[in-house]
């Protein structure tokens, strides 16, 4: 598995949300992708996003603490080829979804709606569009 977050806001600067990503990889190659939208960048909300993703015995992530409290012996946190899918997933994230994309008029008016952004992106990301 492969994470990562990003963060963003709704309405105002001040009113910042992360954007958890995660890519799992079948053992025959095949990408799954799962998000996860909260207010807070810290262990609780990682460990809210952990509860529904599948189980593995590998992470691949970068050296935000949060991994080390939820993982910790799995979390690999060197940069490898694993860090670039997911860096790749954000740039794709950012533009795609114009709320993301960063010194722009267009932003988040409400949680609801960058939610349902999320949701379409990643849904068409698993079934292969």
């Amino acid at each position: 598995m492969i994470m990562d977050e990003l963060y963003t806001f709704i309405g105002k600067k001040s009113k910042r949300y992360y954007l958890w990503a995660s890519i799992a990889v079948t053992q025959s190659g095949k990408y799954f992708y799962f998000y996860h939208l909260s207010r807070y960048k810290n262990a609780g909300a990682l460990f809210e996003f952990n509860m529904n993703l599948p189980t593995t015995d590998k992470i691949y992530c970068d050296g935000c603490f949060s991994y080390d409290k939820i993982y910790s012996s799995k979390a690999s946190m060197e940069k490898s080829k694993k860090t670039n899918v997911i860096e790749n997933l954000n740039s794709q994230i950012r533009d795609k979804i114009s709320y993301l994309v960063r010194r722009t008029k267009a932003h988040a008016r409400s949680y609801e709606w960058l939610d349902n952004r999320l949701a379409w992106f990643f849904v068409n990301k698993n079934i292969g569009k």
